[in-house]
């Protein structure tokens, strides 16, 4: 079974602040590549061992393919398509904890974000299987396995200054942050074009470019994800239509559909008796 958006971890949201908490670290092999525009301090590496997928970074679009890394520095917006149902992908995020010694050493230096070498490349690769595979983790095994990947991919890429890293990374992160803190309300593209101060035509233009994403369907998507996370947690008592509308949509029909487009199966559980009526 192909994993969806269900399967990758509950608690990825947009402006990723719980993966900038002291040593968090997610490091696992995975077929789902989170498609919703994000950015962290942390540093997020994909090492595509099967498929392919287009990266959208800082507004630039790039194809990667088995063998080929992405690297994420810290506070640039990002994320995946799936398109490509067969395929896996190595994924770590990493706090800036273990980012201490790299930042000591390379004073205002990045790492490249494209690394297509796949002779080269196998090098890291094997680095990040070993890793993953390791027993007993703690601490100081993870540190020691972050330093030795950062030194093979700036031993064999070097290093890239702040100053070549262009795009409109800072309107990406207020059009996101914008949405997260109102995405359960009743908010349109007139309400955030007004916001900005922009025309509703100017706004749309300059969301989608800056983005790669139309402000609806970054919107939904958002809204998807919120609802997705309460859905999952055993701890809330939420109703279904209290879900619907906690996380924006204005009823449960419209939340039943981008569930199942995003090919969520809806437990028995989850849905009250009032929304079996109503067909859902």
């Amino acid at each position: 079974m192909i994993p969806t958006i269900k399967d990758y971890p509950k608690d990825k949201t947009h402006y990723e602040h719980f993966a900038d908490d002291a040593y968090y670290i997610f490091l696992q092999k995975h077929a789902f590549f989170l498609d919703v525009p994000h950015y962290h301090d942390s540093i997020e590496i994909l090492c595509v061992t099967k498929g392919k997928t287009t990266v959208h970074l800082n507004g630039a679009t790039y194809d990667l393919s088995e063998g080929e890394i992405f690297v994420s520095n810290s506070q640039m917006v990002h994320y995946y398509e799936n398109y490509d149902d067969d395929k896996m992908a190595i994924i770590v995020v990493l706090s800036e904890k273990y980012m201490r010694t790299f930042k000591e050493v390379y004073k205002n230096a990045l790492l490249p974000h494209l690394l297509r070498d796949k002779q080269a490349n196998a090098q890291i690769f094997s680095i990040m299987e070993s890793w993953i595979n390791s027993q007993n983790r703690s601490i100081l095994i993870d540190t020691a396995y972050a330093n030795a990947l950062f030194d093979k991919i700036i031993s064999l890429y070097g290093v890239i200054s702040v100053d070549q890293v262009g795009g409109n990374n800072d309107l990406a992160i207020q059009f996101i942050n914008y949405v997260n803190e109102h995405y359960s309300e009743e908010i349109s593209l007139e309400t955030a074009a007004k916001h900005f101060g922009y025309s509703k035509e100017y706004f749309s233009k300059k969301f989608k470019q800056t983005l790669d994403k139309n402000f609806l369907s970054f919107l939904n998507a958002v809204r998807l994800q919120k609802a997705i996370e309460l859905l999952q947690d055993k701890t809330n008592k939420m109703s279904f239509i209290e879900i619907c509308l906690a996380c924006g949509f204005n009823n449960a029909t419209s939340l039943y559909r981008h569930l199942k487009k995003a090919n969520y199966k809806i437990q028995r559980q989850d849905v009250d008796e009032d929304d079996e009526k109503d067909g859902l």
